[in-house]
């Protein structure tokens, strides 16, 4: 048999943890007992009570888990838990938990700040962690859950088994991959394109994914191969990216044909009216996302819109629809190879907004 790990979830976020948590502590005795343990209160508990995000400090931040503990004699014991997956400490967490535990010192017979989090966090920031009166770490929680699985029987199992495995998921990162289910109705949708496009516009030729004998449902993008399709088209200025976006037959979704020029994006802004000024026969529109930390450099994105085609619907019902994009295609492939200059121009616009930037 096989054992390579496959996560169940598609990966393990910090709330995920925070539920689970909550979730024991609200209705396992032994992992409510065990946690106030590792805190330091032995006192036997005969009741409990668990909020998630619920309690704030006194300076307004938020409690991740607040835990009351009742004991026999009556007394009741005060846990705060914070639980930190990656993210850091934000200014004067320790301190304001700490200034809270003050205050709740009046209340309850015993309190304590414990922090839950994977070894290696701990490791990475313990002039941090070690403000708390007890690092929890996640390492040591799933070997308690496992222990508790191996003690039980019937549907029990399942479940401490499960949690066990998102514990795990968020103390190594694991992400379940996407898996591509091929749809043969697509392909074969695919297919009928690739015929019609070859008899249509010939110097637009199909790229790979669009010579698959199958390919997924979602994939509704008709992506050609550019460095064939536009071999006369300057390396300089020749676009990554060029295809026929069919939509999935909604007015509402993207329904053009298009080109991505890679790292033009983020100056947009600054030259779009120059731009636009050539594009205006053209009959094209301009955009791009904005850049982000991961993604500094977006493509410009150029489109000219079409009507919307669903890949798994009739090919026959929706030639006609078909046919006018595929001539969109060749419209704009003519326009890119004549207008090189242009093209030049604008690369030059980019490059001079990046240095004005720097």
């Amino acid at each position: 048999m096989n054992d390579i790990f496959i996560p169940t979830l598609s990966h393990a976020t910090e709330r995920d943890v925070d539920l689970l948590i909550v979730e024991e502590l609200h209705a396992s005795h032994n992992f409510a007992l065990w946690i106030s343990q590792q805190a330091g209160i032995d006192t036997p508990i005969v009741a409990r009570d668990v909020k998630h995000s619920k309690r704030r400090t006194r300076s307004r931040r938020e409690i991740d888990i607040f835990l009351e503990l009742f004991h026999a004699d009556g007394e009741r014991s005060a846990l705060l838990l914070e639980n930190k997956l990656d993210a850091g400490e934000q200014p004067d967490q320790a301190e304001s938990y700490r200034a809270e535990l003050d205050i709740l010192a009046d209340e309850y017979r015993s309190t304590a700040m414990v922090i839950v989090c994977p070894e290696g966090y701990s490791n990475h920031h313990h002039e941090f962690t070690n403000k708390f009166d007890a690092i929890v770490t996640y390492e040591a929680i799933h070997s308690f859950l496992l222990k508790q699985l191996a003690e039980v029987g019937n549907d029990t199992v399942l479940r401490l088994g499960f949690r066990a495995e998102l514990i795990d998921q968020a103390i190594n990162k694991h992400r379940r991959g996407y898996v591509a289910i091929p749809d043969p109705i697509v392909g074969d949708f695919n297919a009928k394109y690739v015929d019609l496009l070859g008899n249509l516009a010939p110097e637009i030729y199909p790229g790979s994914s669009m010579l698959k004998p199958a390919n997924p449902r979602e994939s509704t993008s008709m992506i050609f191969d550019q460095e064939k399709t536009l071999r006369l088209v300057s390396k300089d200025v020749r676009p990554s990216r060029f295809a026929h976006e069919l939509g999935r037959g909604k007015a509402r979704r993207a329904n053009y044909v298009a080109v991505t020029f890679p790292g033009w994006g983020a100056a947009l802004p600054i030259i779009r009216e120059q731009l636009e000024a050539d594009i205006l026969e053209l009959g094209a529109d301009l955009t791009a996302k904005k850049p982000t930390k991961t993604r500094p450099n977006p493509g410009l994105v150029l489109s000219i819109p079409t009507e919307p085609v669903d890949n798994q619907g009739d090919f026959t019902e929706q030639r006609e629809a078909l046919e006018d994009g595929i001539v969109v295609a060749e419209k704009l492939r003519r326009w890119l190879i004549s207008n090189q200059d242009c093209l030049a121009r604008w690369g030059r616009l980019v490059e001079d907004v990046k240095i004005a930037a720097i």
